[in-house]
């Protein structure tokens, strides 16, 4: 009643504050009606906070989540669920709650009701009678527990259900060699033979439950198919006199590092049928439905891959990091050009068919410029990044011939590690001939009339007057030549006359630096170099890896030179270029060898050492720049 007594007091002040007293003018119930359902409205969001707590089934499975949600209802502060410790039983509050918002209006009448949703996941480790104690939370600083609860744990019998395989080929590797990984299912056939069902392959593949598996590395290839809305295809299999579906996943692995392939926690989990049951739809159509399931866990096997590192001995020095079984082949066009013309070679190199595929988009090219068998030709400085296609990767570079006595393109060496042999190969391009001729030469005499010029010259007819005194006029300056004017006008015209330029000249500026900041990217990515180096060192991985790549990257963007490419020979070679002095230059040899050890022998280097030394270079990396190209053609 005490509702009603509020309402009648807002009536009595509308109709003291002077409004007219006929109630049943619309304008009255209108004003009367939002109110009431503002009052309304406040009284329900008004309400003390709430907890409410909800239970899953009290029949679970050994190792198979599940999940008890603990809803807090119109609450101005929370925290969250706390659990206490259960023998037999591990339990974790997700990170992430849910929130939701719900509005009812009734009679004019609005309730409000919000929620934010906890959820703590709990894996029962042991079968039998487990009990769950009260679960606490705290809500508007009152404290709310749940009553006790009692679940019955059952063990899955796996049996000869379900299998998980890991298989790695090769079974031992080296470092950059590709290895690969394939998961294998075992499904037994479900037959139900009371009915005469029998489940084919797509139907034992629906069982499988993909959300509450883990997959490890297998995530990648799974998720592209279903991006495809492809799957597995299983094929059907004996073994052990019993009739399985087999699944198969595969993954390349490319390990950068010496030490052991890890794939992963890999577990899967499938929905095994308790039984079948036969229905008919309003068609009389014969539909089978599953009438019970019970979840079957299997962790995946697999043998440790052990992954050697490359040896240092018998390495050539054109080496850039390929593993496998490499042919090479180049052409050139033209064949025919004069000192100084450019000459487009395609180098192709051309993985063994047979191999395991490897990452071709990081293989780089033979180190061009350094070359011996190329002295006679011009080679640019940047190396090309080259296109992938297939199990092709192609390389475009420019030459040009020196000389006029150069006969042909000569065999180009490819290094790589061929993990067969263990030992490195070296395969070589057929040499191609061409024709170079002398260039054109310009007769300065016919020109500019030198000492001891050509005699038919033309000569210099205008004869010139010297003078002393400086520069004189030709023409007397004059008020005619360069009047007085006087610009008629308030300051207002004079600013309206000058914006108009001024926002043309403004917006040619920033079209002008945009249109320069797109076609050089590299001076953008130098200016950041520096930072960019920083948040390397900063970053995840091992600390080996980390400097590496701050320097060597830092060097490649100071210098504007593909990222990614330098090797720590080469980052060295290209600083000493650049000109950091010969004491900045040992230090950096030192560190990126000790980087380079590291990456093989961890526990030979001290991280903390490695970072400090790697940090104190940054400075004077980041002053490096590239070098002109009158530089160059002095050098």
């Amino acid at each position: 009643m005490r509702p009603m007594r509020t309402n009648q007091n807002l009536i009595s002040a509308i109709n003291l504050g002077g409004y007219p007293k006929r109630r049943g003018g619309w304008w009255f119930q209108f004003l009367l009606g939002v109110l009431i359902a503002l009052t309304s409205t406040a009284s329900a969001t008004a309400a003390d906070g709430d907890a409410e707590f909800r239970f899953p089934s009290r029949e679970v499975w050994v190792g198979q989540p599940f999940l008890i949600e603990v809803d807090v209802v119109n609450a101005a502060t929370w925290e969250d669920p706390i659990v206490p410790k259960i023998d037999g039983m591990s339990s974790q509050v997700l990170p992430s709650a849910r929130e939701s918002t719900f509005t009812q209006i009734v009679n004019g009448v609005a309730t409000t009701r919000s929620t934010r949703t906890f959820v703590i996941r709990m894996v029962a480790e042991r079968g039998g009678i487990i009990e769950i104690p009260s679960i606490s939370v705290v809500v508007d600083g009152k404290t709310f527990k749940s009553r006790s609860w009692r679940v019955i744990a059952s063990k899955s019998e796996v049996g000869d259900l379900l299998a998980v395989e890991i298989i790695g080929t090769p079974d031992q590797a080296w470092v950059g060699q590709p290895v690969k990984l394939t998961l294998q299912i075992w499904i037994e056939q479900f037959v139900d033979r009371e009915n005469n069902i029998r489940l084919d392959e797509a139907d034992m593949w629906g069982l499988l439950s993909l959300a509450d598996s883990s997959w490890g590395v297998f995530r990648e290839p799974l998720e592209d198919l279903r991006k495809n809305r492809q799957r597995p295809s299983g094929r059907r299999v004996s073994r052990d006199e019993r009739m399985y579906f087999l699944y198969e996943i595969e993954y390349i692995d490319h390990p950068v590092r010496a030490g052991s392939i890890d794939p992963g926690e890999v577990q899967v989990v499938l929905r095994q049928p308790t039984g079948l049951v036969v229905q008919r739809d309003i068609f009389n159509r014969r539909q089978v439905a599953v009438e019970g399931i019970r979840p079957v866990l299997q962790t995946a096997k697999i043998s440790p891959i052990a992954v050697r590192p490359l040896p240092e001995e018998g390495r050539p020095a054109s080496f850039t990091g390929a593993v496998g079984r490499f042919t090479v082949r180049a052409s050139a066009e033209p064949r025919e050009v004069s000192v100084g013309d450019p000459i487009t070679l395609r180098y192709e190199v051309i993985e063994d068919v047979d191999a395991i595929p490897g990452d071709l988009a990081n293989l780089r090219p033979p180190p061009l410029r350094e070359l011996e068998a190329l002295a006679d030709f011009r080679v640019p400085d940047d190396p090309t990044t080259g296109v992938v296609e297939g199990q092709t990767k192609t390389f475009t570079e420019t030459l040009r011939p020196e000389r006029d006595d150069i006969t042909e393109i000569p065999a180009i060496p490819f290094v790589s590690f061929d993990p067969q042999l263990g030992r490195y190969v070296t395969a070589s391009s057929t040499p191609i001939r061409i024709t170079v001729k002398a260039s054109e030469r310009l007769d300065l005499g016919a020109v500019v009339r030198g000492e001891g010029g050509i005699e038919s010259a033309p000569r210099r007819t205008t004869s010139l007057t010297a003078t002393t005194g400086g520069l004189r006029a030709n023409l007397p300056i004059t008020e005619a030549i360069i009047p007085y004017q006087r610009i008629d006008g308030d300051w207002t015209i004079i600013v309206i006359a000058l914006t108009g330029p001024a926002i043309f000249l403004a917006g040619f500026v920033t079209i002008r630096r945009r249109e320069f900041r797109h076609a050089n990217p590299e001076h953008g990515r130098a200016a950041g170099a520096r930072r960019h180096a920083m948040a390397t060192l900063n970053g995840d991985g091992a600390m080996a890896d980390r400097v590496h790549d701050a320097l060597c990257g830092l060097i490649a963007a100071r210098l504007h030179l593909p990222n990614g490419t330098l090797t720590a020979q080469e980052a060295d070679e290209s600083a000493a270029t650049a000109g950091l002095s010969d004491q900045r230059r040992r230090e950096l040899r030192a560190v990126l060898d000790a980087a380079e050890a590291g990456r093989y022998a961890p526990a030979a280097t001290d991280p903390a050492e490695l970072r400090s030394r790697a940090e104190a270079l940054l400075p004077e990396l980041d002053e490096l720049r590239p070098r002109s190209k009158r530089q160059r053609g002095v050098a």
